[in-house]
């Protein structure tokens, strides 16, 4: 009773547009965006019970838009785990078409999809096991503290050589230790703390590792056994013994590439902590560059049974095969590949066939 008198009391002694300045605003989001001081970007900061789907419900009306706002945010390698105090870059939405919708009746929708469209993919956290291998380290800094960040200056010990070294004296001593790349002033690299091991279902062998991303740096001088690397943006604390790779681009757009050869391969894990995948999640496929597999190759995700009781079902060799899904190859490793499922007509299992029929 008391909060309403003093609200009539204030109607009459104010404005209408005074008063307008003290009562909320129903209008209102319950989310409040704020522009990035820096840089002038929309932005939001992460509080407690956030998630990127509860976010998306709540600034643009739909939920399903979390996969387009974890792209504006290459530093979130997992988008099950965001923190208060995450920053979020945000991105405007234009408001969708109202299009008649037509209904088309397909024979089976199990039916063979041929198109082919170019995709924009996400750089997603993970790393060959190559690459982890020929991975430097953070060993020291300038700065007197255990957490770096931004514009801090640290001392990386690389484990390929650097490009100061390739004098004529050493040339002409081992020419056969200067092929390949080197280590370069300028040079930009990605710095990342492993999270998992990706093992094959079959065989157990380490294919990868999963990583967070944490920042990227510029090197600055090289002229001794450990180079200089200035961070130049991290988007999470960097510690001494984090590692360092090859730069990576956030969001590549991927265009379909017909199939070379004919490979037989399988589905090993999927990048998201789940039990089954769907459409636009990410796979990993035990066939690489090795086996002649390019980006942009499409893997038709196959399966056989009955779709009620499973693999109990005697003999898979009765029944026909059919296609689930699609995979798309976003990069192609040595002897493994990154795929994004991008159709799928049901789960998607591990160990399940993955098949690159030639020309598809």
């Amino acid at each position: 009773m008391k909060h309403t008198f003093w609200l009539l009391a204030l109607a009459l002694l104010l404005p209408q547009t005074a008063l307008a300045q003290w009562l909320p605003d129903k209008s209102q989001p319950s989310i409040q965006v704020q522009d990035s001081a820096r840089t002038g970007e929309r932005i939001y900061v992460v509080e407690q019970g956030d998630t990127l789907w509860s976010v998306a419900e709540q600034l643009y009306d739909d939920p399903w838009y979390w996969p387009s706002l974890w792209s504006y945010n290459p530093q979130i390698t997992n988008p099950h785990q965001i923190y208060p105090g995450d920053v979020l870059y945000l991105s405007r939405k234009a408001p969708p078409a109202q299009a008649q919708k037509a209904v088309t009746f397909a024979s089976s929708r199990f039916q063979p999809i041929k198109n082919a469209p170019s995709e924009l993919v996400r750089r997603v956290g993970y790393i060959s096991s190559r690459d982890y291998r020929e991975s430097g380290a953070v060993e020291a800094s300038r700065e007197e503290r255990n957490m770096l960040g931004t514009l801090d200056e640290v001392y990386v010990r690389f484990q390929m050589r650097r490009c100061s070294e390739d004098t004529p004296e050493a040339r002409e001593k081992d020419p056969d230790a200067f092929v390949g790349p080197c280590v370069k002033e300028n040079d930009r690299y990605t710095l990342y703390r492993v999270e998992r091991e990706v093992v094959h279902p079959l065989t157990g062998k380490v294919i990868g590792y999963k990583i967070n991303f944490l920042g990227e740096g510029k090197v600055l001088r090289t002229n001794k056994p450990l180079a200089s690397v200035l961070l130049t943006r991290s988007y999470s604390e960097i510690s001494r013994g984090d590692l360092v790779t090859n730069v990576f681009e956030p969001l590549t757009m991927t265009k379909p590439t017909p199939n070379k050869v004919e490979l037989f391969g399988t589905i090993v894990d999927f990048h998201h902590e789940t039990t089954a995948a769907g459409q636009f999640q990410y796979v990993y496929i035990d066939k690489g560059a090795d086996d002649g597999v390019e980006k942009g190759n499409r893997f038709e995700i196959m399966w056989r049974g009955d779709g009620l009781r499973r693999g109990d079902v005697g003999d898979l060799k009765d029944f026909p095969d059919e296609q689930i899904g699609v995979a798309t190859v976003v990069e192609a490793y040595d002897r493994h590949s990154l795929a994004v499922l991008t159709q799928s007509v049901r789960e998607i299992e591990r160990g399940m066939p993955a098949v690159m029929a030639k020309g598809f």
